[in-house]
């Protein structure tokens, strides 16, 4: 097999709309520091946030890309200016019970719009046959495990991606992680690629070993040099994790609302009042089933939001990203006891999209 580590530039191999279409916003975000998606090959939130930007960090959203204009169209801003949190807070390596057919590039409503089976969003050219560094961007460092599929030789992009569709090809478990990337901090490792040809889905499986979170990516790619038909050799490794194509478990899959019994805990986040120019909130914080000593809550907001005052924890803001701790009287929970905090914030306009919250230990 040939090896090489040249990285090919991102390129979208579409024709530009005949419309000129224009998204402004007054500012863009702050990145939140967390998080983290695939830079090269680039995933599909990453590849239109640059189509989007011009590979700037800020500034006006204009995609040219047909397929990047009609998702931010259909889902708004909040996938673009957070293209690196395409997450499932408690899945808790139950893959498939969480992430259905046709939902894997957006398993979440603010993402859905980039679940659209077409063949036309920004691709990646890559060597059939060889030996790649892939890069995945890594906005904090988190433990844990990468699964790596590509789409199966005679797979149709336009039609819905279901988990039959993938077949595993790497695992990568903590791999480096260096400074200096294209988008920051990067975990890089070499990943043998598999006999394609023409258009396939990269699709990648961020699993968190110190928390219930996992991230889900479509990379979309051009393959050449390859037959497109499955190699005769290179069995599966027997201690790699099941194929996509095994069957799910017989038992009936838990409510997605329902936090995994490993959880540190969960937290969930609800509106209670809304004015013009703010809101009020409430998060209940609910301890795992072994209690918690100390927690910490995170999120990100989708339109300009920030929070003004805040009761019964501690603030930290990062730009749209903004972290909350416990305080002494609150800090200790039982198994399956519940705290809540609660805010007000200031609102500027758009939707206000309530966040996914994230919650662990402080």
């Amino acid at each position: 097999m040939e090896r090489t580590r040249t990285r090919n530039l991102l390129t979208a191999a579409v024709a530009l709309s005949a419309l000129a279409v224009g998204y402004a916003v007054a500012a863009a975000p702050e990145p939140a520091q967390a998080h983290g998606a695939f830079t090269y090959p680039a995933s599909r939130t990453y590849a239109c946030f640059q189509d989007a930007t011009g590979g700037s960090s800020g500034g006006a959203l204009a995609p040219t890309n047909p397929a990047c204009v009609d998702a931010l169209a259909e889902g708004g801003d909040y996938a673009y200016w957070n293209w690196f949190g395409n997450l499932i807070s408690n899945s808790a390596g139950r893959h498939r019970e969480f992430v259905a057919d046709g939902e894997l590039c957006g398993p979440t409503p603010q993402f859905s719009a980039f679940n659209a089976a077409r063949d036309d969003w920004p691709s990646t050219p890559l060597q059939a046959n060889t030996t790649v560094e892939f890069l995945h961007n890594a906005w904090a460092p988190h433990p844990g495990s990468f699964f790596t599929y590509v789409t199966k030789s005679g797979w149709d992009p336009e039609q819905p991606l279901t988990w039959d569709d993938l077949e595993l090809i790497d695992t990568a478990v903590n791999p480096p992680l260096r400074s200096g990337g294209e988008a920051g901090a990067e975990y890089y490792w070499d990943v043998d690629l598999p006999d394609r040809s023409g258009r396939h889905v990269v699709y990648s499986v961020w699993e968190r070993s110190d928390s219930p979170e996992a991230f889900y990516n479509c990379s979309d790619v051009v393959f050449s040099g390859g037959t497109g038909q499955p190699g005769p050799t290179d069995p599966p490794d027997p201690t790699d994790p099941p194929e996509p194509t095994d069957p799910p478990e017989p038992t009936d899959p838990p409510d997605p609302t329902d936090p995994p019994a490993d959880a540190y805990c969960t937290a969930e986040f609800r509106i209670s009042n809304e004015w013009s120019g703010g809101f009020q909130a409430e998060v209940e914080v609910t301890a795992g089933e072994d209690g918690a000593d100390g927690w910490m809550v995170d999120w990100v907001f989708a339109n300009g939001q920030a929070v003004s005052s805040l009761w019964n924890g501690t603030v930290v803001n990062h730009g749209s990203h903004h972290e909350v701790r416990s305080l002494p009287h609150n800090a200790l929970l039982d198994p399956g006891e519940s705290t809540t905090f609660g805010f007000t914030a200031d609102h500027p306009g758009g939707v206000n999209i309530v966040p996914l919250p994230d919650c662990g230990p402080a």
